[in-house]
């Protein structure tokens, strides 16, 4: 009992100092991010019109917090709460930062969401930003030239188009199959989502994802609530 107490409180003084950290890089990261755009515009000395920014920023804003939001959601008790700060600092989180994250714990036999999970999840994020760091330095270097032409021919264009489908649907599989009754409900909402909005599903796809979480999370405490009954 005594060691079991133990590994609880260092888990939670892990996960503290985790935050912490993660807290603090964000922080640091945002000052970066904002420091660019405003040192060009006082550099320069630009007018901004506070009117056109705010009705630019609030659309792209409302996405984008909408997508991450549902990111932290779904992606956190997979990975861990460090691999996700660690992703959502470096980018790239559903076409690369994930994908790696989970095969790591796949390779090394790791159940998802489990204290060695998240370790290994760190591991694998961190190194993949680093690779690709590397893979674009290298390829803005000497294969932009080259790749290009490739990238923009109409006959190989929607292959890549398509990328993040192609990532998704081999990534999402074994998780389904390992949790097939967990796996039923969300699937079910996002197909009638699918059905409904036909087109339009692509561009209103964040707020599909909020709601098809809610909607899980109301329907899986309903049905809890009756079991335990």
């Amino acid at each position: 009992m005594d060691n079991t107490k133990k590994r609880i409180i260092e888990t939670q003084e892990f996960d503290n100092k985790i935050h912490k950290l993660g807290i603090t890089t964000t922080l640091i990261i945002w000052l970066f991010f904002i420091a660019v755009p405003l040192g060009v515009t006082l550099y320069f000395k630009l007018k901004v019109n506070p009117i056109h920014l705010i009705t630019t920023i609030v659309p792209i804003a409302v996405t984008f917090a909408l997508i991450g939001l549902t990111e932290k959601l779904s992606m956190t008790p997979i990975i861990g709460p460090g691999a996700m700060y660690l992703a959502s600092a470096t980018g790239n989180v559903q076409n690369m930062k994930l994908p790696a994250a989970l095969n790591a714990m796949r390779l090394m036999d790791c159940e998802e969401g489990s204290e060695k999970g998240r370790v290994i999840s760190i591991i694998a994020v961190a190194t993949s930003a680093v690779v690709t760091t590397i893979i674009i330095f290298l390829g803005m270097l000497f294969l932009a030239p080259i790749i290009t032409p490739l990238l923009t021919n109409p006959i190989v264009k929607p292959a890549f188009d398509n990328i993040l489908p192609s990532l998704v649907g081999p990534m999402v599989l074994p998780v389904v199959l390992k949790n097939k009754k967990a796996s039923i409900i969300p699937f079910s909402i996002a197909i009638v989502f699918a059905l409904i909005l036909g087109s339009s599903y692509g561009t209103l796809q964040s707020f599909v994802m909020v709601a098809v979480i809610l909607m899980s999370l109301v329907i899986f405490k309903k049905i809890s609530n009756k079991k335990s009954k």
